[in-house]
């Protein structure tokens, strides 16, 4: 009889542990599905142009222009081009860099996030 009951714990207690491991992976999975979703987000170039559309629009006006003046190095237009893309890329690239700095806060366990500057900041 008390073997019985022994077993009946054991038994129970397996029951708790499995159930216990089902929600950490439900938990986890959810975790890496949303780090997905965001990494999907962060690497298309569409996010980019919907969140900055104006520094898109310097960006793609600066390559035709670049693209526009030939491969000549010393032509003035290549290089406005050239310098209207940089200026473009370098604001974008701060504002990703922002982002991922953000996701990286949110993920740490036990760490709040810091609150980040909009577009428009700076």
């Amino acid at each position: 009889m008390a073997l019985q009951i022994v077993d009946a714990k054991q038994e129970q207690a397996r029951r708790d542990l499995r159930r216990r491991i089902a929600r950490l992976r439900r938990r986890i999975d959810g975790r890496v599905r949303g780090v997905e979703r965001q990494g999907r987000r962060l690497a298309s170039w569409r996010t980019y142009v919907k969140a900055y559309p104006g520094s898109a629009a310097t960006a793609a006006f600066g390559v035709g222009l670049a693209l526009s003046a030939g491969l000549s190095a010393r032509s003035i237009l290549r290089r406005l081009g050239m310098r209207l893309l940089r200026r473009a890329t370098d604001r974008v690239g701060r504002e990703c860099w922002r982002e991922v700095e953000r996701i990286w806060a949110e993920s740490a366990p036990g760490k709040t996030a810091a609150k980040t500057e909009g577009a428009d900041d700076e």
